[in-house]
This record gives structure tokens, C-alpha cells and sequence, in this order.
């Protein structure tokens, strides 16, 4: 959580720059005397580059550059410092957390003083007195054991107010007693199908945690409807935080059509500045294989497309988390004797993506447990021998455990690890909640990064924000060290998965461009590709692996603009 709260300071300020600068000067320029790692196929470092409209015309020395700048051409001295291509986030959720931030945030807080005071300000907050919830998330479940908070730590704030916040990995939500009673959630209520409401174990009460959509749903029904400019605000604030931490493109790991609307309106204003895959979420809604209003939408998904989003992509849960043990894992649970919960059975998962991989469709899937991810593969698998081997790039997200015997097939099969390398540390999370469940042997086998990449596989990286912090640097800096960038957890989260730092800078431009289909676009400075260009303070290989998360970017260069910088 550390991380997070970094990530609003910074943001504060840095959009403050944003704001009161003119930062499109012109998509014709040249970069001369820098450190320029272009991640093309030989891994070439230039000093010099040109650009003009917006696309890359020249890869070389100053001389060369100079010599073919005409006179209209701004030149801009780099004084040595590093260039690279821009980020790109493959698991992101922009609008959803978005919006969160406008709303009652809690992402950033480590104890239960933090977050009634926070609430309590909440409920003195416009948002709150015109809709009469308080709504939010971000909420730690690795300060509760069990990730089991009680609806006593919000009645506490207030008993008339009713409060749904969701925790920050977006699989579970706390609410209290109030909001309960406006959904009609009392201990005669069966659990939703593939979802859990959390009960005191004397009583039969709704203790105030629901485990998985279908049980958060049962109060986010009765919420107050989200507006279009809230998702617009709320879109436009991750764009921000994105391009001040160099990210051009990005994934939306689950959409629905309120979202793909807010894509194209930005997009048809030219004030998109990200290069969006829109995964459209197929599935989980009611967590049955077609669910209303999928099909019509999954027909018009070529409506929302724009030389910046593309929507042939669709997102598939395979099973839910650890904590609250609905991931979906090979051995039991320790304290429970539960395996989890997948969310399709393996004949429906093989039709489904099948299906999608003869049309064409990227399929994009969440798998955290072993089970899952086994299944996942076991169903890609199958498209393969029903298709042939195709290039619609699949790619599987999270991969918190993942059986030995599976992890050759991610090569085999040509499937992407998409992992979010942020959470490869012992934090509260391992040590709380995963250690007591799993065991240390299994921990110790969690986020196999290295693993993937010795047999052959590709990595991808993405941040799941706002899970954890957006920063690709905080994430490239955990999945070289296994540690905690803020020092304020210690330890490693097994050592032997360390990646190279080369590698996982890979991860965040060649290999994601890839896996988004516009590699032959972005992902690398070579002559004919986009200029999608960062402009770092410090040189990456010049400094120590533990400050990597620290270093900023001080520039961020889209198609040739500038879209963020400090002065």
C-alpha cells in the first residue's frame, strides 16, 4: 500500500505541471545526445533520432540525425539521458478505478484509524450528500485475517449512511448493516451462485463481506446509477496518471459498453492519448457462459473501433482469488479443505474459447490458482487442435501459482504470461493470508516469473491497477529483486524467479506491444514505428536495481507529442 500512496502524492503534483503546460509542441523533432535503448531485435543503444509526423525516420548518430533535420525540425538535447520506448500496460482497469479515486478512496491506507477518518470525510463530501452512499474501494484485505473484515468497522462511522467499499483486489467488497438492509441481505439469504456472503459463524448474520460480483452484486445493484461523466472524469484521471508514468498503451482487462462509448467520444475529440485493447468481459457477470447482453455487444464491437482502441479482445475469468480461497488451486486449502471454485467446466471453457480463437478474437484470461491456470491451458489447448496453431496472441493475467509440469506449455502453446510483477514480494497479502492457507512450500512457488521466461515463454507486464501502484518502474523494480521497494516490508519472495532487468523492460514495450497486435507499431524505436517515446531522469543500467521504482520520467511522447513532462 506504500506504493499506492506514492502514486497519489506524485500524482498531485505531477498533473499540476500537466495542467498549466503546453505539452503538444509538434510531432516533427529530433532527439540528439542521449542514451537511446531502442529494444529492436539486437537491442541497439543510438544517441540520435528523427521524427517526423509522428513516426520514427532516422535511428543513429547526431551527425546523421542532424544532417537530415531540415530547418523547420525542433532539436531537443537529451544531455545524455535515457530514452526508450514508452509502457505498455497490459492489465489495467482505467475507468472502473478511475472512478474509484473520485470517489471514496482507501487505497492508500495501512490501519483501521486511517480508514474510519477517511470515511468519515467521505461523508462531508459533495458526492456523498447528493447520492447518499458512501462508495468507494482500495480496501486492504491483508490487514484482516482471513481477508475477513466485519460490517463493525464501518457501523462504527456511521449506522445510517450506507457504505460499499470494494478491496482492492476487486473480488470482494465490505459493507455495513445498512447496506445490507437496502439490499435485502440478511442470514435467511442463500449465496449467489460462485459467490460467498461471509456469515458470523454463531449467529448466521451477514458478517458484511461478499466474496466474488455475484455477491457484491446483491448490493451494487441497489447502488446509484454511475453517470457518463463519471466515467469520463474517471477515465481521464488514470489517462494522467498514465502518462506521467510513460504509458502510451494499456489493456482494459474488462469492458463493458458504458466503457467502449467513453473510449470513442475521447478518442473522436483527439484527446485519447492511449493506444487501448478493450477486453470485453464475457462471463462472469451472472457466472454462467452467455450472460444478457454479451452477444449483441460482442456483434457491434467493431462500432467502438478507432486508430487508437481496438476491440476484437475478450476477457474471461477462470476462477477468483487466495484470499477468501475462491481461486481455484490443485491441493486443498489448509484450513478449509476447499480447492477453490473455477467458474466454467471444462467443456463449456473449451467451446467458449475456441469459438473465439476461429473468429479471430484475442481471448484474455484471469486464472490466479493452479487449477485455473491449468484449465485455462488445458482450453487453449484444444483451440489449437480444433483451429490450428493461429496468431491471435491469448495471453493468460496473474498467474499467482502455476503447477511445474505446466509451466513449459506457455511456450508449447504460444501463450503470453501476463504477470503483475508488483505483487511478487512478501508482503501482508503472502504473509497474512496466502502462508496460513497455502503453506510456505507454496508461497514459495508463487509468481514463477523467471521460471516462464528460462523455458521459453513471453512475459508481459501489467499492473492491474488499481490493484497496485500504476508505475511500471515499482513493478520492474520487484520482479528483479523479489523485494519491497518502499522497505517497508522485508524479506525476498522466492529469490530464484529474480528476472533481468533487460527482460522485464522487455515485458513492458516489445513483448506487450505484441501481445496488444501493434508491434509492428509501437514496442521498439525503429525507423517506421510510432514515435511512443519515454524520456527518463537517471539511466536504468547505471544505477542500483533497488532504485529503480524511484527513478520518474520526465517526459512522455506520443506519435511525436509531447503529452507529459516536467519542467
Amino acid at each position: 500500500m506504500f506504493k499506492i500512496k506514492k502514486v497519489i502524492q506524485q500524482t498531485a503534483i505531477l498533473l499540476a505541471v500537466f495542467s498549466m503546460s503546453d505539452l503538444s509542441a509538434g510531432n516533427s523533432k529530433a532527439y540528439v545526445n542521449g542514451s537511446i535503448h531502442t529494444f529492436d531485435e539486437n537491442l541497439s543503444i543510438a544517441d540520435s533520432i528523427l521524427i517526423k509526423d509522428g513516426v520514427i525516420q532516422l535511428v543513429g548518430s547526431q551527425a546523421d540525425v542532424i544532417k537530415n533535420a531540415d530547418e523547420s525540425i525542433e532539436i531537443v538535447d537529451l544531455q545524455g539521458r535515457m530514452m526508450m520506448p514508452s509502457f505498455h500496460d497490459a492489465h489495467a482497469h482505467p475507468i472502473w478505478n478511475g472512478m474509484d479515486f473520485l470517489q471514496c478512496s482507501v487505497f492508500d491506507l495501512l490501519t483501521i484509524n486511517e480508514i474510519q477518518e477517511r470515511i468519515r470525510a467521505c461523508l462531508e463530501e459533495d458526492h456523498v450528500k447528493t447520492s447518499g452512499w458512501v462508495i468507494g474501494a482500495g480496501l486492504n484485505a491483508g490487514l484482516f485475517p482471513a481477508a475477513n473484515p466485519n460490517k463493525s468497522l464501518f457501523d462504527e462511522v456511521t449506522e445510517d449512511i450506507p457504505i460499499y467499499i470494494e478491496m482492492s483486489d476487486g473480488h470482494n467488497a465490505l459493507v455495513n448493516t445498512k447496506a445490507l438492509e437496502l439490499a435485502g441481505i440478511n442470514r435467511d439469504t442463500k449465496d449467489p451462485f460462485k459467490g460467498i456472503i461471509e456469515r458470523d459463524p454463531i449467529t448466521g448474520e451477514p458478517s458484511g463481506t461478499l466474496r466474488e460480483p455475484s455477491a457484491m452484486n446483491l448490493v451494487a445493484d441497489v447502488l446509484p446509477t454511475e453517470t457518463a461523466e463519471l466515467r469520463l472524469n474517471g477515465l481521464l484521471y488514470a489517462q494522467n496518471l498514465a502518462s506521467s508514468f510513460g504509458i502510451t498503451s494499456m489493456i482494459d482487462a474488462a469492458v463493458n459498453e458504458p466503457y467502449l462509448i467513453s473510449f470513442k467520444d475521447l478518442a473522436e475529440k483527439g484527446e485519447l492519448n492511449l493506444r487501448m485493447t478493450a477486453c470485453i468481459e464475457y462471463g462472469r457477470q451472472h457466472y454462467v457462459q452467455e450472460f444478457s447482453g454479451f452477444e449483441d455487444l460482442y456483434k457491434r464491437r467493431s462500432e467502438f473501433e478507432h486508430p487508437r482502441i481496438n476491440t476484437n479482445c475478450v476477457k474471461i475469468f477462470i476462477d477468483g482469488v487466495l484470499e477468501g480461497q475462491t481461486g481455484a488451486i490443485l491441493e486443498p486449502y489448509l484450513d478449509s479443505g476447499s480447492y477453490g471454485q473455477l467458474y466454467f467446466s471444462q467443456d463449456e471453457l473449451n467451446k467458449a474459447i475456441a469459438r473465439f480463437d476461429a473468429n479471430g478474437t484475442q481471448v484474455m484470461t484471469h486464472a490466479i490458482g493452479d487449477r485455473a491456470v491449468r484449465s485455462v491451458l488445458d482450453a487453449y489447448q484444444h483451440a489449437i487442435e480444433a483451429n490450428g496453431l493461429k496468431n491471435n496472441k491469448h495471453h493468460i493475467s496473474h498467474l499467482q501459482l502455476i503447477h511445474e509440469e505446466d509451466i513449459p506449455r506457455f511456450s508449447e502453446l504460444k501463450i503470453s504470461a501476463n504477470f503483475q510483477a508488483a505483487w511478487a514480494l512478501p508482503d501482508e497479502w503472502i504473509t497474512e493470508i496466502n502462508i496460513p492457507e497455502l503453506g510456505v512450500e507454496r508461497v514459495n512457488q508463487m509468481y514463477p516469473i523467471r521460471s516462464i521466461h528460462d523455458a521459453g515463454g513471453t512475459i508481459v507486464g501489467g499492473s492491474d491497477w488499481a490493484v497496485t501502484t500504476m508505475n511500471p518502474l515499482i513493478a520492474i523494480e520487484t520482479a528483479v529483486t523479489r523485494q519491497d521497494p518502499s522497505d517497508r516490508v522485508k524479506g525476498t519472495l522466492n529469490e530464484k524467479e529474480r528476472m533481468d532487468l533487460t527482460e522485464m523492460l522487455k515485458a513492458y514495450t516489445i513483448n506487450a506491444a505484441e501481445v496488444m497486435r501493434q508491434g509492428h507499431l509501437t514496442g521498439s524505436i525503429e525507423v517506421g514505428k510510432f514515435a511512443d517515446l519515454i524520456v527518463l531522469e537517471k539511466n536504468l543500467y547505471k544505477i542500483p536495481l533497488k532504485e529503480i521504482g524511484e527513478v520518474r520520467v520526465i517526459e512522455t511522447v506520443l506519435e511525436g507529442n509531447t503529452v507529459f513532462r516536467i519542467d
